[in-house]
């Protein structure tokens, strides 16, 4: 058995004694990955005065007051108020600049809680969407059905209407109806949760183009679906750089939410309450402090600066954080139903070779990393098939799983792909057929303790095993751009997100945008279709995407998907390190959230989601206030 102690520093030197994590792995060892809960219950068990999110007392006047959390925004000037590009408001804004048709959670059922909307009806293939009379814009101007259709159009592809809806039609001012081609029950989901970005007055220009391209250069398929003609293609494309392009004032955005940004510096961003909003939030700013490394993240923690966050900490800092606060923190378990790990960049050596990928995620020790990156997290999907740990689980039985490459570390498996590859071992090290030991690059945010902890040891675990390994951590606005620019040859990133709907199609339908962190060259028109490594046969990914989105039943759901678990674990795009559980802490022992107990996983309509989806909710609910 070869040991290898790989030690790196990562808590922060702001407490008395520095933690020092070490990993350990066996040669040739084949361990059961169990994906079971073990750090939480040294964490967000930890007994504190406080018991439940929601506090007993009168409220205090809503008037001056600020709720600080952590914001992710990019600052100027790369920053701006597109939603749809790249520094623009992102997953922590947009929850509090923009409302949504409904709120939404899966958990501990489906619901769909009209929030813009009025009433919905889904029957006979058609919904209808009547907004509720009087909605305004943050400017004052009316939010009305014209809105609704330009957000429709704008994001067609998101909302899936592009594919499988036959008409659009507004009825009214308030009142616009889908007919659909289809009942399948992702209808909604994909439909009701979506925000509403983008004023009729602004994008209509844009959204103007599309419908055109919608209502004229779409063509029925064999299986009934839709796909845009050459000219549709031409048409969405042309118009989609051209709205790319634009880049407002964030300052300038048109809200339809609670909140309006007016504020914006390089570490924090100040969200006034919208005066238009159709009713009077119990908080009167929001104040998003952006992390700009984990030293000032935990620093901002340990002094208690925000109100309330989630934000990933190192074990030991947070059960410090925990401990030394006992009188006056929360702490709430959420499941987010996604999953962390390693974006491959599967067009630049060496990593464009499968075996060479394939090799990588052998090496990595997945089942060490996990437990140590973060509270709450546990071991990701070992035979990477592009779902949670939990969701894979629903639909595939161990029979299946049982025909698929297991990835859990092996380094004997590791030395064969390598030779395979043409690579040969010398003098301790790995070089290729070229007799060359190329860099693997390796990226992530320098301001998310549990991407550093993964880079660390993944980096030394490739560099014991004999490889040319590098890890750099970024400012996370310049990690956003060199994700995409396709020079590293593995960046940190969650792929497998089933977090809004807990089924298979939305983790498999994220590749379209995950896909550009793998640089993987997609035709910017036109379906999806890849080649399979292993068996060499065309992947029909738009098509079989499809006809997931179609299954109406989880034996449906299992069929389908089955197909693109073969495909992601003969590919490896994508080493899954961790499922991810995070705990929420409530600081601020004034502040009052919606009702949860402490110390449990939660399953509540409110209490799950991403930090900031369940912070919208409960905002636009008026489930947040502070008592005297």
């Amino acid at each position: 058995m070869k040991r290898t102690k790989l030690t790196k520093l990562i808590a922060v030197a702001i407490i008395a004694s520095i933690s020092v994590t070490s990993f350990t792995a066996c040669g040739n060892s084949k361990k059961t990955q169990e994906n079971k809960p073990s750090v939480e219950d040294s964490v967000s068990k930890v007994e504190t005065t406080l018991t439940n999110a929601k506090l007993d007392g009168e409220e205090a006047p809503s008037d001056g007051t600020t709720l600080t959390t952590m914001m992710t925004f990019t600052p100027a000037p790369a920053g701006h108020g597109n939603p749809a590009v790249n520094g623009g408001p992102d997953w922590s804004m947009e929850p509090i600049m923009y409302d949504y048709l409904c709120g939404y959670s899966s958990k501990p059922e489906k619901t769909f809680k009209p929030s813009l909307l009025e009433s919905y009806e889904f029957k006979d293939k058609v919904l209808t969407l009547k907004l509720r009379q009087g909605l305004k814009w943050s400017d004052g101007s009316p939010l009305n059905a014209d809105d609704l259709l330009c957000n429709l159009y704008m994001d067609m592809t998101v909302n899936k209407i592009a594919y499988y809806a036959e008409s659009v039609t507004k009825v009214n001012d308030v009142t616009v109806q889908v007919k659909y081609n289809t009942d399948a029950s992702l209808i909604l989901d994909y439909m009701l949760k979506s925000p509403i970005r983008y004023a009729k007055k602004v994008y209509g220009k844009w959204s103007d183009v599309f419908q055109d391209a919608f209502t004229k250069n779409r063509e029925a398929k064999p299986d009934g679906n839709y796909k845009f003609t050459k000219e549709g293609d031409d048409k969405v494309a042309a118009a989609t750089v051209e709205f790319d392009n634009y880049l407002p004032d964030i300052k300038q955005a048109l809200c339809s939410g609670p909140y309006m940004p007016t504020t914006v510096t390089s570490s924090e961003m100040i969200f006034e309450r919208n005066p238009n909003y159709r009713t009077k939030m119990k908080i009167e700013k929001i104040k998003g402090i952006r992390p700009t490394s984990t030293e000032s993240s935990a620093v901002a923690v340990m002094n208690k600066e925000y109100d309330a966050e989630g934000m990933g900490l190192s074990l030991d800092m947070a059960q410090k954080v925990a401990e030394n606060n006992k009188e006056t923190i929360r702490q709430m378990l959420i499941p987010e139903y996604s999953e962390l790990g390693f974006c491959f960049n599967v067009n630049k050596a060496p990593t464009d070779d499968v075996k060479v990928r394939k090799a990588i995620a052998y090496i990595i020790d997945k089942a060490q990393i996990a437990p140590v990156s973060e509270p709450g997290m546990r071991v990701g999907d070992q035979y990477a098939v592009g779902l949670p740990p939990s969701i894979r689980d629903k639909y595939f039985d161990k029979d299946f799983l049982s025909t698929l490459d297991d990835y859990t570390v092996n380094l004997d498996k590791a030395k064969e792909l390598l030779k395979e590859a043409g690579w040969k071992e010398s003098g301790g090290k790995w070089v290729d057929s070229s007799g060359q030991s190329p860099e693997i690059k390796i990226a992530g945010v320098g301001e998310f303790p549990a991407y550093v902890v993964m880079g660390e040891a993944a980096t030394n675990m490739l560099k014991d095993f004999g490889l040319n390994a590098s890890f750099t951590p970024k400012e996370s606005a310049a990690y956003n751009d060199y994700a995409t620019s396709g020079d590293a040859a593995m960046v940190i990133d969650g792929f497998g997100s089933t977090t809004g709907t807990q089924h298979p199609f939305e983790a498999y339908d994220s590749l379209s945008w995950y896909g550009k962190r793998m640089n993987i060259k997609n035709p910017d028109k036109g379906d999806q279709v890849y080649k399979d490594p292993v068996t060499g046969e065309d992947f029909k990914y738009t098509e079989k995407l499809l006809e997931l989105f179609r299954t109406k039943n989880d034996s449906e759901v299992t069929e389908k998907a089955k197909d693109f678990a073969k495909f992601f674990n003969d590919s490896m795009y994508f080493i899954p390190i961790t499922e991810k559980f995070y705990i929420y802490r409530i600081h601020n022992n004034k502040l009052s959230m919606s009702p949860a107990k402490t110390g449990e996983q939660l399953s509540d309509f409110y209490w799950s989601g991403t930090t900031s989806a369940l912070l919208g909710k409960m905002l636009r609910d008026n489930q947040v206030y502070y008592i005297k």
